[in-house]
C-alpha cells in the first residue's frame, strides 16, 4: 500500500447434499420344507397376512440454504466488536476450525470466545514494522500453516510449518519463497491456498512511487505480479500460463501496483483482487473461474499498471491486451487506499449472499457490489459504525465475515437491527 503504516482475507461453502437411504430388504422366505412319505398328510396351510411393507425412512432436512440475494439497498449491516489486536493484518481458518488473527509485530493468535488467545507462531524477532512491512499474510492447509513476511532487511519470505492438534510442531520450518524487496512500500504479502491446491501469492511493484522500476509490466520480475506457486516446493505450479521464455513462470496475473488482499469466491471459484492506486484510481479486479480453474479466465491477464492506473492512463498507452478492473473510485474523493475483501456465503446476514465486499483504508466503513456477466449491477457504501482503519478480512469456519482494523480491532459482520 502507498503510505507508511497506514496503507496497508477465506468462507467455506455449506452444502450438504443428502439421500435417502433405500428401505431395507425384507427377510428372505424360509425354505419349503421337503415331504417325509411316513408322516401324516399335512394340513393345508393357512394363508399367512401379507406382511407390512417397510416404511421408507424419512429424509433428514438439508441444510438451510443461503437466502435469495436482496438488493444492496434494502440491507442494513452492524459490527460487534469481538477482539482487542495489535495492527491485525490477515486472518485464516485453521484445520480445526478455529480462525487465527496475523497481528502485523509477528503473533499468530486464535480468536476465542473472550479474544484472542496465547500466540501460536511469534515471529516478533523476525520481521520488522516501519512503513508496510511485518507479518502480512496467514493460511492453513490440512496440516501445515503457510505465513508471509518481510525479514528483518525488509525482504519477503514465505515459509510454512507443520501444524499439529492447534499449533505448530517445532522445527518443522520450511522456506518457499524468499525476494529482495528494493523499497519499503508495495510488499503485497496477501496469500491464499486457491481451490485448486496452489498457493496463490500477491506482490506489488516494489514500492518508490510511480513504478520506477517499471516492474509491474516487467515479466521477468515477480514484482508488480500475482504469483501462483506449487504449495509443497514453492515453484510454479503446474498449469501456469506460458508468458514467453524469459517470463517468470510463476507469475499468473501482472500489471499490478500493490495487490494488498485478494480472495476467492468459495461458490464459484472467481479470483477478486484490489489494487492499490497511485493519486487517481483504486480498482476491483475480477478474474472469473473457467473450466473449474479458480481465476482461470484470467490466466496471465494484464491488469494495466503502470501503464493504466485503473481505466486511466498513467504511463501509457494502454496495452492491447489490457483486462480492465470491474470498479474503480476516485484516490483522495471517495478514499485513499483500497481494501480488498471477500465475496459473503454466510447466513447471519439474510439477502447479503453473493456480494463482495471491501472497504477503504481512510474511509473505512464496509462497501458492497454485485456484477452481472462482468459488469457492476449494484454498488452500495453501507453506513456502519466503528469500522475506521480497515486494513483487512477474514472469513471463520461458518463463513462469517470479520473486518481487521487498526483501531478498533476485530470486529464481526452481522445484520443490522
Amino acid at each position: 500500500m502507498r503510505r507508511p503504516l497506514l496503507t496497508l482475507l477465506v468462507g467455506p461453502l455449506l452444502a450438504l447434499l443428502l439421500t435417502a437411504c433405500e428401505a431395507e430388504p425384507e427377510d428372505p422366505a424360509e425354505p419349503a420344507p421337503v415331504d417325509d412319505p411316513t408322516d401324516e398328510p399335512a394340513e393345508e396351510p393357512t394363508p399367512e397376512a401379507s406382511p407390512e411393507p417397510t416404511p421408507e425412512p424419512e429424509e433428514e432436512p438439508d441444510e438451510e440454504p443461503a437466502a435469495e440475494p436482496r438488493p444492496l439497498d434494502e440491507l442494513g449491516l452492524a459490527l460487534t466488536p469481538v477482539a482487542d489486536a495489535d495492527e491485525p493484518t490477515a486472518g485464516a481458518v485453521s484445520p480445526e476450525g478455529v480462525l487465527h488473527i496475523a497481528e502485523r509485530g509477528g503473533l499468530l493468535r486464535p480468536l476465542e470466545d473472550d479474544g484472542l488467545g496465547a500466540a501460536v507462531v511469534d515471529l516478533s524477532a523476525e520481521t520488522t514494522t516501519d512503513s508496510e512491512r511485518g507479518l502480512l499474510g496467514v493460511d492453513f492447509d490440512d496440516d501445515r500453516v503457510y505465513l508471509s513476511y518481510t525479514d528483518n532487511d525488509g525482504h519477503t519470505v514465505v515459509e510454512r510449518r507443520d501444524w499439529r492438534g492447534g499449533d505448530v510442531v517445532d522445527g518443522t520450518t520450511e522456506t518457499l519463497f524468499t525476494l529482495e524487496q528494493p523499497f519499503a512500500n508495495h510488499n503485497g504479502g496477501d496469500l491464499a491456498l486457491g481451490p485448486d491446491g496452489a498457493l496463490w501469492f500477491g506482490l506489488g511493484d516494489g514500492g518508490g512511487g510511480g513504478d520506477p522500476l517499471e516492474a509491474g509490466q516487467d515479466l521477468t520480475t515477480p514484482l508488480g505480479a500475482l504469483l501462483r506457486l506449487d504449495a509443497d516446493t514453492g515453484e510454479a505450479a503446474e498449469g501456469n500460463p506460458d508468458l514467453g521464455a524469459d517470463a517468470d513462470p510463476r507469475i499468473w496475473a501482472y500489471g499490478l501496483r500493490n495487490p494488498w488482499r485478494f480472495s476467492f469466491d468459495e461458490a464459484t471459484g472467481d479470483l477478486w483482487i484490489a489494487d492499490v492506486g497511485q493519486d487517481e484510481r483504486e480498482e476491483v479486479n475480477w478474474l472469473p473461474a473457467e473450466d473449474g480453474e479458480p481465476g482461470g479466465a484470467g490466466a496471465g491477464a494484464n491488469l494495466g499498471w503502470n501503464a493504466m492506473e485503473g481505466t486511466l492512463p498513467f504511463d501509457g498507452p494502454e496495452p492491447e491486451d489490457h483486462w480492465p478492473p470491474i470498479h474503480e473510485y476516485e484516490t483522495r474523493v471517495d478514499g485513499c487506499a483500497i481494501t480488498g475483501g471477500v465475496v459473503y456465503r454466510g447466513t447471519a446476514v439474510d439477502g447479503l449472499d453473493g456480494a463482495y465486499l471491501y472497504s477503504d483504508f481512510c474511509d473505512g466503513g464496509v462497501r458492497g457490489l454485485r456484477h452481472d456477466d462482468g459488469e457492476v449491477a449494484e454498488q452500495r457504501d453501507f453506513a456502519v459504525d466503528g469500522a475506521a482503519s480497515v486494513v483487512s478480512f477474514a472469513v471463520d469456519a461458518d463463513g462469517e465475515v470479520y473486518l481487521l482494523t487498526f483501531s478498533d480491532g476485530v470486529l464481526r459482520l452481522g445484520e443490522a437491527g
